[in-house]
C-alpha cells in the first residue's frame, strides 16, 4: 500500500519521521512519501528520513495574528509538495499529529484543501495526549478531533496515555524493522540536530514507525516482484476495504522475539513426535499472541465486540507462522466482532528475527477516552467562562 504523509507539528513531523525512516530500511520495498510542516526549525533540523527539501517551516507573518496558535496553514504550498510527490499510484494521503498540539487545530482546514484538490481518499494517524500533559493539552485535543471525524475516511489513534511507559523500553531494543539487516541510515542533513525527546515519545513513535510500516508493505508485498510467497497473500485493497469509511480505527499488535538456531538443522535432529509438538506450540503461539495483541496491545482502548471490520495479519519467518493458528484466530475474531467482514493474511519474512501478530479493528463510533477529552474540555471551558 503506498500512501503520502502530512506531519503536522512536532509530534506528527517525527511521527512521519519515523515511518519515513522504516521505509527506508526496507530498502526494495518502498511505500512512503512524505512532508513535514512546523513552526520549530529546531525540530524540523532534527528529522532524519524526510528530506529538507520535504520540509515546510510555518511560520505567521501577519502582524495581527499575535497568538502562537493564530493563523492557517500553507494549504497551497503544501498540496503543490504533494502533487510532486504523487507518481500516480498512491492509495491514500495519512494526516500525522499530536492532538494535544498547537497546530492540531489547524488541521481541519487543512483537510478541507486537500479534499478540494487531490482525489485519494484521507486518513488521520493521531496520538491522544497524556494526562501529564496537562488539562489544556488534553481539552485541545477533543477540540481537535471533533471537527475532523466527518471529513476523514478514517482516523487511527495511540493514545500515549497507554503507551507512554511502555515507550520507554522500545528505545533501547533492536532497532530494525521486521525482516530487514542492519545499515547504516543515509542522512539528508549531516547538520541534524538532536532534539531532547522523553524517551516514552520517542518510543511511541518507533512503536508506530514499526506498526504501520509493517502494515502497508504487507499490503504490498503480494504485488511485489520477488517477494516471498505468501499461503494468504493480502493486497492493497484489502487493507483499504477495512479501514476506508470506518470511523476510528485501532491497531492491536504482539511481537515475539525468535531463538538465532537454525530450523532445517533442528529438524533434522529433533524426532517425529517432537516435531509434532513443537508444531502445536506454534499453533498455540500464534493464538496466544493475537489474544494479547487485542487484550494488552491496542493502540486505543475499545471493545473488540463494537469493531465493525476487522484484519488479521501474521508475519515472520515461513517455517514459524502457523497457519492453523492463523485461521484458529480469523475465526475468533470473526466471531467476536459486531460486523461480519474479516480479512487476513500472512506475510513471510524468513529474514527477520521476529514473529509478529497483527490485528486492525475498525467502524468504532465511540470510545471511552475520548468521552473523558471532551468531558475535560467542556469543564475547562466552564472554567474559562466564569472566570
Amino acid at each position: 500500500m503506498r500512501i503520502l504523509l502530512v506531519g503536522i507539528g512536532g509530534a506528527g513531523c517525527r511521527i512521519a519521521d519515523a515511518l519515513a525512516e522504516q521505509d527506508i530500511r526496507s530498502r526494495s520495498l518502498r511505500c512512503i512519501d512524505g512532508i513535514a510542516v512546523d513552526r520549530d526549525a529546531e525540530d524540523l533540523n532534527s528529522l532524519r528520513a524526510i528530506p529538507q527539501e520535504n520540509q515546510i517551516f510555518y511560520q505567521i507573518l501577519d502582524p495581527l495574528h499575535t497568538g502562537k496558535s493564530a493563523g492557517i496553514l500553507p494549504h497551497d504550498e503544501i498540496i503543490s509538495r504533494l502533487h510532486t510527490l504523487d507518481p500516480g499510484d498512491i492509495d491514500a494521503l495519512v494526516v500525522i499529529a499530536g492532538l494535544g498540539g498547537e497546530m492540531a487545530t489547524l488541521i481541519p482546514d487543512l483537510i478541507t484543501h486537500i479534499r478540494e484538490r487531490l482525489f485519494e481518499p484521507v486518513f488521520g494517524l493521531f496520538t491522544l495526549p497524556c494526562t501529564r500533559e496537562g488539562e489544556m493539552a488534553l481539552a485541545r485535543a477533543a477540540n481537535a478531533l471533533d471537527p475532523l471525524i466527518p471529513i476523514l475516511d478514517g482516523i487511527l489513534l495511540y493514545d500515549n496515555e497507554i503507551w507512554y511507559e511502555r515507550g520507554k523500553s522500545e528505545v533501547v531494543e533492536e532497532p530494525l524493522a521486521l525482516g530487514e539487516r542492519e545499515f547504516k541510515l543515509p542522512l539528508f542533513r549531516p547538520n541534524t540536530t538532536a532534539v531532547k525527546i522523553p524517551d516514552g515519545y520517542r518510543g511511541i513513535n518507533m512503536l508506530i514507525g514499526r506498526q504501520i510500516g509493517l502494515l502497508l508493505r504487507a499490503g504490498e508485498a503480494s504485488e511485489y516482484p520477488g517477494s516471498e510467497v505468501a499461503e494468504v497473500a493480502l493486497d492493497a485493497g484489502e487493507v483499504m476495504n477495512t479501514i476506508r469509511g470506518m470511523g476510528f480505527i485501532a491497531v492491536g499488535y504482539e511481537r515475539e522475539h525468535l531463538p538465532a538456531v537454525n530450523p532445517d538443522l533442528l529438524t533434522r535432529l529433533r524426532p517425529m513426535s517432537h516435531s509434532i509438538q513443537e508444531s502445536h506450540l506454534k499453533d498455540l503461539r500464534i493464538v496466544t499472541m493475537a489474544k494479547k495483541a487485542v487484550t494488552e496491545g491496542l493502540s486505543v482502548s475499545c471493545n473488540i465486540s463494537d469493531a465493525e471490520k476487522a484484519l488479521v495479519l501474521i508475519a515472520g519467518p515461513t517455517h514459524e507462522l502457523s497457519m492453523r493458528g492463523y485461521m484458529t484466530v480469523r475465526h475468533w475474531i470473526d466471531r467476536s466482532i459486531h460486523g461480519q467482514e474479516v480479512r487476513s493474511g500472512d506475510y513471510p519474512l524468513n529474514t527477520s528475527r521476529y514473529i509478529v501478530v497483527m490485528v486492525v479493528l475498525s467502524g468504532f463510533k465511540h470510545l471511552t477516552r475520548l468521552n473523558k477529552l471532551r468531558e475535560i474540555r467542556d469543564r475547562v471551558q466552564l472554567i474559562g467562562k466564569s472566570g
